[in-house]
C-alpha cells in the first residue's frame, strides 16, 4: 500500500494557513507526492448560505454537530480517493474535526460526541498523524490582523488570540502537536510550517532541536489548560543504528498506539518518522522488543505557554521521582520561556542519561 499522511493545518484567525497550505501543497507536489487538498467545512456552509446569526443555543448546537458530519464526510471521502490512486500521497486538511469544539462549551460538545459515538481523543489521535497549528497574527505580529480578507472573519484582536488558543487547547495531547508563532516574519513561518510537514512525511529534514530540563518535585497543580497522557515506551531491535520505539497512549479510556523511527544522516544529525499503528501492528512490534532495555511507563501532562508546547514526563516504573519538562524549538536561536510556576532544577538537553534510550537500559 502506498504511503499516505494526513495532516491539519489550523490555527486562530489570520494566521496565514490558507497560505501556508497553497505554497506547501505546490512544494510537496514537486517531491512526487500527490496531495488532495480537504476545504474547510464551515466556510462551505457559510458560502452556501448557512448563518449563525441570531440562532438558539440549540440552533447552534445542532449546527456544529452537522458541521462535524460535514468534516468527517469530507475527510473520510478524500482520504479514500487517495488509497484508491495508489500512489503516495498527503492528505492537507484546512482545519480539522476539533476546531469545532473551540465554538461550545465543555458539555455541548459532550453531547454532540455522545450523539455520533465519538471520544474527543479518538477524533483527534486516530484521524491525524500530524496537527500544525498557526497562531492568529492578533498575537504577536498585531499590526498583520486584518478581517478585510476573509468574508466569514468577523474577530477583533482580543476575540482572535482568545479562540486561538482555544483551538490549541482543543488538540492538546495529539502526539505530533506543533504551534508555529510570530516570531520570525510570515516566511520564516511559513517555512517553518514546512519544515513541520517534512518531518511527518519523510522529507530529508532534522528533527527539530528538542530543550529538556530536570524539574523538581513534588509537582504543583498546573494554573492552565492541560492533557494526561500515560504512557507506555518500549524500544525494539534495531541492527542499523537506528533507534525504534513504539507508544501505547491512554487518554481519557481512549488508546492510541505511535510507532516512532530515528535514523542517523551521514552528517551526524537525525531524521525522525512518525505515524499512527494499529493494536495488531502494535502487538507485532513489541515481540521486537530490545531485551536490553526496560520498558518505560510515564504521565505526560501537554500544556501551551507563552506560545510553546511544553510536555511534563512524570516516570512511573520502574523509574520513580523523575520528572522531566521538555520544548520543540524551530531553531538553535529560538528563546525559551519557562513557566515560572515550575521549578527548574537544570537544563539537562545535553545529558545522554537523561534520554529515554538511556533510561530504559537494563
Amino acid at each position: 500500500m502506498a504511503t499516505l499522511h494526513r495532516i491539519v493545518l489550523t490555527g486562530g484567525p489570520c494566521g496565514g494557513k490558507s497560505t501556508a497550505l497553497a505554497k506547501i501543497a505546490d512544494r510537496l507536489s514537486t517531491l512526487g507526492f500527490q496531495v488532495l487538498l480537504v476545504p474547510e467545512a464551515a466556510s462551505l456552509l457559510f458560502q452556501g448560505g448557512a448563518s449563525l446569526r441570531d440562532v438558539t443555543a440549540e440552533q447552534r448546537v445542532a449546527f456544529q454537530s452537522n458541521l462535524l458530519r460535514l468534516q468527517r464526510t469530507l475527510e473520510d471521502s478524500f482520504l479514500a480517493q487517495a488509497r484508491a490512486s495508489g500512489r503516495p500521497a498527503v492528505l492537507l486538511m484546512d482545519r480539522g474535526t476539533m476546531d469545532i469544539s473551540a465554538y461550545l462549551d465543555p458539555l455541548q460538545w459532550q453531547s454532540i460526541l455522545d450523539e455520533q459515538g465519538f471520544s474527543a481523543a479518538s477524533l483527534r489521535d486516530l484521524r491525524y498523524d500530524a496537527v500544525i497549528h498557526l497562531v492568529t497574527a492578533a498575537d504577536g505580529a498585531p499590526s498583520y490582523y486584518s478581517t478585510g480578507n476573509h468574508s466569514t472573519r468577523t474577530e477583533n484582536d482580543r476575540q482572535a488570540v482568545e479562540l486561538d488558543r482555544r483551538i490549541q487547547q482543543a488538540y492538546l495531547g495529539h502526539p505530533h502537536l506543533r504551534v508555529i508563532d510570530n516570531s520570525t516574519d510570515f516566511n520564516g513561518k511559513i517555512q517553518r510550517v514546512f519544515d513541520e510537514v517534512c518531518r511527518v512525511t519523510g522529507a530529508p529534514r532534522p528533527v527539530p532541536i528538542e530543550r529538556k530540563y530536570l524539574l523538581r518535585a513534588p509537582l504543583p497543580t498546573l494554573p492552565l489548560p492541560a492533557e494526561i497522557i500515560d504512557i507506555e515506551q518500549t524500544y525494539l531491535r534495531t541492527t542499523d543504528g537506528s533507534e525504534a520505539r513504539v507508544r501505547r497512549r491512554i487518554q481519557r479510556g481512549a488508546v492510541t498506539f505511535v510507532h516512532t523511527l530515528r535514523r542517523p544522516l551521514l552528517d551526524g544529525q537525525r531524521v525522525e518518522l512518525q505515524r499512527t499503528i494499529s493494536p495488531r501492528e502494535y502487538a507485532a512490534l513489541c515481540a521486537q522488543a530490545d531485551p536490553a532495555r526496560r520498558t518505560l511507563r510515564k504521565r505526560r501532562t501537554c500544556f501551551v505557554w507563552e506560545q510553546q508546547y511544553f510536555e511534563i514526563d512524570e516516570f512511573l516504573d520502574p523509574i520513580t521521582g523523575l520528572a522531566l519538562l521538555s520544548v520543540e524549538l524551530s531553531s538553535p536561536e529560538q528563546d525559551v520561556t519557562l513557566p515560572p510556576f515550575l521549578t527548574v532544577e537544570r537544563e539537562v538537553t545535553s545529558k545522554p542519561e537523561f534520554s529515554g534510550y538511556s533510561l530504559a537500559n537494563r
